[in-house]
């Protein structure tokens, strides 16, 4: 997990507490200058996590970025799994925003 940054995962742990007093928070985060995560409770039992990423391409899901990208992934899948959240297989493309392309997964919380 050395390729995440120490405040993101400062952010995902204080998301796990915060569901087990049932007060989840939005987590924000940079990873790299051009990855960002977002997390956002949607119900008692899921979350979607959203990354959005500036990049030349949109390939269909998040980890067709690159090992770099996946190596990040897998490390906050990892993290969110050890506060029981399962993650999705895959983070897939679902828009671009001014040049900026988002990749979505919905989170099932414990």
């Amino acid at each position: 997990m050395n390729h995440i940054p120490d405040a993101v995962l400062t952010s995902i742990d204080e998301f796990g507490e915060q569901l087990l007093v049932g007060e989840p928070i939005t987590v924000r985060g940079k990873l790299r200058t051009d990855l960002r995560i977002e997390i956002t409770p949607t119900s008692e039992t899921t979350a979607t996590c959203r990354y959005e990423t500036t990049h030349t391409q949109s390939p269909p899901t998040l980890r067709d970025r690159g090992s770099f990208v996946t190596t990040i992934i897998d490390g906050i899948d990892t993290r969110l799994g050890t506060w029981g959240i399962t993650p999705p297989t895959a983070y897939t493309y679902t828009t671009t925003v001014d040049g900026t392309h988002q990749y979505e997964g919905t989170l099932q919380l414990p």
